[in-house]
């Protein structure tokens, strides 16, 4: 069998709700729909956007850990873990959302294990928050916080299959990259327009059968032209 390393995004994949939104319309200024509009029109990118609207919420870390207590996840990532490692496969999750959200959902979930990445919120001496981007780049293709293609490409061995999981708009410029794509809502609209040749998909139970047991039932590939 074909070594793979699977990499899984996380709002909207592994999560129901995108956490990062969740929390920005729950506990941010209102001028943070200001900059989201800028960037789905093209004017900023998505590490400018993201990097503003940090700054506007308004809540400490303990109120974000009770929010967070409720967050849906889909439990087909216990099954897809678990078929990873069975089959000898790495699994990493990726996200241009912010580390603390991710990872207090994966630690409440006992997944915290599992290698993660994603843009790293901070507090200032007055208690606000920020960003950094230790895993972003000026070269980022897709102007976003974190560069899941450059993660993709680190350490890529040729006799390795790369696949990414995804769902949204941060996940448009690595899915040129991979070999295989598993896609639902925009990231599935956008293989589509694009021609890429993908799976879609609505549970990650059905990703981890069809990786790795080729269930044909659970096969719903969507085939165009690279």
């Amino acid at each position: 069998m074909v070594k793979k390393t699977v990499f899984c995004d996380f709002d909207g994949t592994i999560t129901q709700d995108d956490t990062t939104d969740a929390v920005l319309e729950s506990f941010a200024l209102p001028e943070y729909r200001v900059w989201e509009h800028k960037w789905e029109e093209g004017l900023i990118t998505a590490r400018e956007c993201m990097e503003q609207q940090a700054r506007l919420i308004r809540c400490s870390p303990e109120t974000l850990r009770s929010f967070l207590a409720h967050a849906w996840i889909d439990p087909g990532i216990y099954v897809l873990e678990r078929e990873c490692v069975r089959n000898g496969a790495s699994l990493v999750i990726v996200s241009d959302g912010i580390d603390f959200l991710m990872e207090e959902v994966l630690r409440a979930r006992g997944l915290d294990h599992v290698p993660h990445y994603s843009n790293r919120l901070n507090w200032d001496q007055d208690g606000r928050p920020f960003l950094t981007f230790p895993y972003g780049g000026p070269d980022c293709e897709g102007g976003c916080g974190v560069c899941k293609c450059r993660l993709l490409e680190q350490g890529r061995l040729p006799e390795v299959r790369t696949v990414y999981i995804g769902d949204g708009l941060s996940d448009r410029c690595v899915v040129h990259r991979a070999d295989q794509v598993f896609a639902k809502n925009r990231l599935r609209e956008y293989c589509l327009a694009k021609g890429i040749i993908h799976d879609s998909f609505e549970t990650l139970t059905e990703v981890a059968l069809s990786l790795f047991q080729r269930t044909s039932a659970l096969n719903h590939g969507v085939r165009g032209n690279r």
